[in-house]
């Protein structure tokens, strides 16, 4: 069975998805089947359309993940204009369109396109999670997550923000001297991420454990079929303020058990 522009509309519009809503988008369109045109980039071009006429550019914004981890600890030059998202097709596509902005983080990147691209991804800070990242800033706006064909636990990054904000212990901040084109030129600069001590054997369980506990706290999440699969959407203040209280009694929550190893026991 194959699904339709109209069933896109459809699925969009009962999620909440409508006009001047800021929207961050996580995507895997495998998962919805087939659509009614083959062509990769037709059914691309339907996703974004559907979008951007439901949340009209000039009152809404349409955000998406653009990183490129597979770029850490090497010598591959980051360019925000040119060097390809990983966070799936779709992505990439939005990355490439007219008036997209990209925040510039070699590792941890998001664009954005429409009313307020550059006020989540200008002039950004060099860590990748905590104050004046696109994560942050998206927390201070009414953003709407969207999640195509996964489950909002399988897709759900600003967790990573909130283990920053809460200091957990079996992460640490990280300085990476990596190169990137800036103002013309390819330059060495420094960035940081917050990875996990590797001698913890951390296990992670991909937020189910949090979700779990979110849908005890009522965090709303709305879902529609699409296809073969589905779409979700939260608040993502609303999971923000959950999730803060879940992190202060029990700051492990991420992991499938507190680990046995401890570095950053003094």
């Amino acid at each position: 069975m194959h699904y339709t522009y109209r069933d896109i509309k459809q699925a969009y519009k009962k999620v909440g998805v409508k006009k001047g809503r800021i929207i961050l988008l996580k995507t895997d369109l495998s998962l919805l089947g087939k659509f009614e045109k083959v062509c990769k980039n037709e059914i691309l071009k339907a996703h974004f359309n559907t979008l951007v006429n439901l949340i009209d550019l000039n009152q809404g914004t349409i955000v998406v993940s653009t990183s490129t981890s597979s770029l850490i600890n090497t010598d591959k030059v980051f360019d925000p204009k040119n060097t390809p998202s990983e966070s799936g097709i779709l992505t990439e596509y939005i990355r490439e369109q007219k008036g997209a902005i990209r925040s510039f983080h070699p590792f941890t990147s998001y664009a954005a396109i429409g009313k307020r691209a550059k006020t989540i991804c200008e002039d950004v800070s060099r860590h990748a999670f905590g104050p004046e990242t696109p994560e942050a800033r998206m927390l201070e706006l009414d953003v709407l997550c969207v999640s195509i064909g996964m489950h909002p636990h399988l897709t759900c990054s600003t967790v990573h923000h909130l283990e920053m904000v809460m200091g957990v212990p079996y992460r640490y901040p990280k300085e990476y001297v990596h190169p990137v084109y800036r103002n013309g030129r390819i330059r060495k600069e420094c960035f940081y991420r917050y990875p996990w001590y590797r001698q913890c054997g951390i296990k992670k369980n991909r937020c189910a454990k949090i979700f779990e506990r979110l849908y005890k706290e009522g965090l709303k999440i709305r879902e529609a079929h699409l296809g073969r699969g589905r779409v979700f959407s939260y608040s993502l203040q609303d999971f923000y303020k959950k999730c803060l209280k879940i992190f202060k009694e029990d700051m492990f929550v991420y992991l499938d058990e507190i680990p046995k190893i401890k570095p950053y026991r003094r």
